[in-house]
């Protein structure tokens, strides 16, 4: 047993000097400045600096014009987190994560590195404690807008970058998920808020028998009837472009909500759910692909539990008055708008895929 001395106190150690628990709790404090280390990585362009190879700090520094020591600092930090790692004393190689950051890659997250360490989101996300004390969403005093499709609506660049990221989960989570479903008896599917179309494209290009329709904004189709065009899409996909909230589309058996439920409160959700309701036939049915708060748990890779929904939720009470709802959240709200949930598909990815009816 340990006794340890401090000023005029005297403290028992015991035979465990370090609490499992304590130092967890370390690393989840400091994993802020993990996520700004991988957003840097990301930025800096040094996934594709290392072009397969093992790369010397001087080598990589070069590439991506860079401060050596710097550089060898931040690589030696993303070491512990799967990033990198280091083959000889000052040489790397990319690590498993890492790979996902190369921007060749098939399912590259880089952009989504990018976004989640810009300055704004960060910003309005360490206003996160006065959005729990006060009920308020912090966007509004940090940014001056309701929520963050308003802000975003009058700032290309930042915009273009966001769009971006959202190809990322799509990739990762949303197109996975989408392609777990039977498409064998759908004909049109309508995407509404399906933004550049990746997830529609991914869709059509598995079930060669279906047609599209990509629904989105006006500023935001004719970038996707190019992106759908240059996939080989556009003699079975057309755009069309307006406020879903006012009305969408006719002409679907099928209407997919991707990710566009948890960005809105219930008013804005039932009123989409509700226009939707309007133009589904007679056994047709809505494909909602959503986090859900009661979601079963994810192991994260350090073999901790970690709840993706519970944890956007977290992103929607900062950035707006959006939430993400619960199985019996989403029946209600589904129920007001005159649709009932027939079938709950939760594939491997941390996504529920719901299939709607008419009530």
């Amino acid at each position: 047993m340990t006794t340890t001395n401090v000023g005029s106190r005297s403290y028992d150690m015991g035979t465990q000097v370090h609490d499992p628990a304590a130092v967890r709790l370390v690393e989840i404090t400091l994993g802020f400045w993990i996520g700004q280390a991988v957003g840097a990585f990301a930025r800096l362009g040094i996934a594709d600096a290392f072009a397969g190879q093992h790369r010397t700090v001087d080598d990589l520094a070069a590439r991506t014009d860079c401060d050596p020591r710097g550089l060898c600092r931040l690589l030696s930090s993303l070491t512990g987190v799967g990033v990198v790692r280091e083959v000889s004393p000052g040489v790397f190689a990319l690590g498993e994560l890492g790979q996902l950051l190369r921007t060749d890659h098939p399912q590259s997250m880089r952009d989504l590195a990018v976004l989640q360490s810009r300055p704004w989101m960060w910003r309005v996300f360490e206003q996160l404690q006065h959005a729990v004390s006060t009920g308020g969403a912090p966007i509004q005093d940090v940014l001056g807008a309701d929520c963050y499709w308003t802000w975003l609506h009058g700032r290309p660049e930042e915009r273009q970058v966001f769009d971006a990221g959202m190809v990322s989960v799509a990739k990762a989570l949303q197109i996975p998920t989408a392609l777990s479903y039977d498409y064998r008896t759908v004909r049109r599917i309508v995407d509404i808020g399906g933004g550049l179309g990746q997830v529609l494209t991914a869709i059509l290009n598995a079930n060669p028998h279906i047609d599209g329709t990509l629904f989105d904004q006006p500023a935001t189709v004719a970038d996707a009837a190019q992106a759908l065009a240059d996939a080989g899409l556009a003699d079975r996909c057309s755009v069309a472009g307006g406020n879903m909230f006012q009305a969408v589309p006719a002409g679907g058996d099928t209407y997919l909500l991707s990710f566009v439920l948890m960005d809105w409160d219930d008013e804005h959700a039932e009123r989409l759910l509700r226009n939707v309701a309007a133009v589904l036939p007679v056994g047709g049915r809505v494909l909602v692909l959503d986090c859900l708060a009661d979601h079963p748990t994810d192991a994260g890779s350090s073999g901790h539990p970690f709840h993706m929904g519970r944890t956007v939720d977290l992103f929607q009470m900062c950035m707006g008055s959006a939430r993400v709802r619960s199985r019996a959240e989403f029946e209600e709200l589904y129920a007001r708008a005159g649709l009932r949930l027939h079938a709950l598909h939760l594939p491997q990815a941390p996504v529920g895929l719901m299939e709607v009816v008419p009530g």
